[in-house]
């Protein structure tokens, strides 16, 4: 029996949602037509399971209704149509669990495309991440979460910049351009160590707020990435020279 492609796989999909969409959430079939970007005769003959693959063809497994079930759950929470991009996130994610999909070490065109399909879902992820958190930051009553709050919203938001970046990155076989010189890094870095020299260890023994100490905690963990990604720049500003010095 040959595998069916992401492509394929999709009108189960929406055969799957649809039911879900319809007979869990109550929604009608108009509304699940808008979501599902399709007609309402369509919904029906999804709910009849007329226009999707037979479960001879291809056979979903417990574990991936569980997946679309929770994937139809955060639907009819957001009421937002669905693009056809994500039901193909979704419907490699299935033939994933059973071991379909190609793998990225195979390289080639389809290594390429399940690349960007997970960073797309990371994206997702964090885009959601970030209005989650921000909901909550103007919910919270007191000042010291709500920026905490903010600061984790804020982060969400620039790893979804990242996440983009990288899209672009695999989708145009993107390379690096000119990068500073080492030297200049390890100044960079010695004036980074020298700004945070001194540590909060003897303020928060004074502080009564463990939300404030929390921020505090949160201030060093963003210094020791710092340290982490002049290092990692710099060996790869050292030898890039290196390389250039030997050509």
């Amino acid at each position: 029996m040959k595998t069916p492609k992401a492509e394929e796989v999709i009108p189960v999909l929406r055969s799957l949602i649809a039911a879900e969409l319809v007979k869990t959430y109550g929604l009608r079939k108009a509304e699940t037509a808008r979501l599902l970007s399709v007609t309402p005769q369509a919904v029906t003959q999804y709910l009849k399971g007329v226009r999707a693959l037979s479960g001879k063809n291809f056979p979903v497994s417990e574990q991936a209704r569980k997946m679309v079930r929770e994937y139809a759950g955060k639907i009819a929470l957001k009421k937002r149509a669905v693009a056809e991009t994500e039901l193909l996130d979704l419907a490699y994610e299935v033939l994933t669990l059973t071991g379909s999909a190609p793998s990225m070490r195979e390289g080639g065109e389809e290594a390429k495309m399940s690349a960007v399909r997970l960073l797309r879902q990371r994206l997702v992820a964090e885009q959601e991440a970030a209005e989650i958190f921000l909901s909550e930051a103007i919910k919270a009553s007191d000042d010291m979460v709500r920026l905490l709050f903010r600061q984790i919203a804020s982060d969400s938001i620039r790893h979804a910049d990242i996440v983009q970046a990288a899209i672009a990155a695999v989708e145009k076989d993107a390379v690096d351009g000119p990068l500073p010189d080492p030297e200049r890094l390890r100044q960079l870095q010695q004036l980074e160590e020298k700004g945070h020299s001194a540590g909060f260890e003897e303020v928060k023994k004074l502080l009564k707020s463990n939300v404030v100490k929390i921020l505090l905690d949160s201030i060093e963990a963003d210094e020791e990435k710092h340290d982490m990604i002049l290092e990692k720049l710099m060996a790869v500003s050292s030898k890039v020279k290196t390389e250039v010095a030997l050509e």
